[in-house]
C-alpha cells in the first residue's frame, strides 16, 4: 500500500509539472510507455536469462515490439489490460499524434482537447463551464475570465487524477513496482 501511494505521488508530481496541453500529453505517453514496458516484462518469463536475452531485444526500439502501439495490442490480446485501458491509451496516442502534427497551441478547455477527454473511460464526468445568460454590458469581464480559468484548472486536475488512476492500474497488473 505504501508503494502504491509513493507511485501515485510520483505520477501526480510529474503530471502537475506540465501546465500546457502538448507537454502534458507527451508526459502522459511517456508514463504509459514506462508502465506498459514494465507490464510486458511481467507478462513474459520471470527468468533473468530469458528477460535479458529474449524479452528485452523484442521490446527495444528496433525489435518487433518496439512500438508502443504494438506492445499495447499484445498486452490487450494477452488479457493483461482491460478493453477500457486499451481504448484510453489508444485515445491518448491519437491525441498526441494530432498535437504533434498541428502547430496550434491548445488549452485544456479547447473543443479539440475536451472532446477526446470526455471519451476516456478513466475520466469522470466533467461539469459544463458556467454560462452567462445576461446581456454583455451587464457581465463583468473579470468574472468571466475567473470562471474560464477555474474551468481550465478543473479539467486539468481531473485529467491529472484520471491519468494517475490509469497508469496505476497498469502498474498494479501483476503488482509491478514503479521505475518510470
Amino acid at each position: 500500500m505504501e508503494n502504491r501511494q509513493k507511485t501515485e505521488n510520483q505520477l501526480l508530481e510529474r503530471l502537475n509539472k506540465r501546465t500546457e496541453v502538448k507537454p502534458f500529453i507527451q508526459e502522459v505517453i511517456h508514463l504509459i510507455t514506462g508502465a506498459i514496458d514494465q507490464l510486458m516484462l511481467k507478462v513474459f518469463r520471470k527468468d533473468d536469462y530469458a528477460v535479458k536475452y529474449a524479452v528485452e531485444p523484442l521490446l527495444q526500439g528496433d525489435g518487433p515490439l518496439g512500438e508502443l502501439a504494438v506492445r499495447l495490442k499484445l498486452a490487450y490480446a494477452l488479457g493483461a489490460i482491460s478493453r477500457e485501458i486499451y481504448e484510453d491509451i489508444e485515445l491518448f496516442l491519437a491525441l498526441n499524434e494530432t498535437l504533434q502534427q498541428e502547430q496550434q497551441r491548445y488549452e485544456f478547455t479547447d473543443d479539440e482537447i475536451i472532446g477526446p477527454v470526455r471519451m476516456l473511460h478513466c475520466m469522470g464526468v466533467l461539469p459544463e463551464m458556467m454560462r452567462f445568460d445576461q446581456p454583455e454590458d451587464v457581465i463583468d469581464q473579470q468574472l468571466i475570465d475567473l470562471q474560464k480559468y477555474r474551468y481550465k484548472q478543473m479539467v486539468r486536475s481531473s485529467l491529472v487524477l484520471a491519468v494517475t488512476v490509469l497508469v496505476t492500474e497498469i502498474l498494479d497488473t501483476g503488482k509491478i513496482g514503479i521505475g518510470i
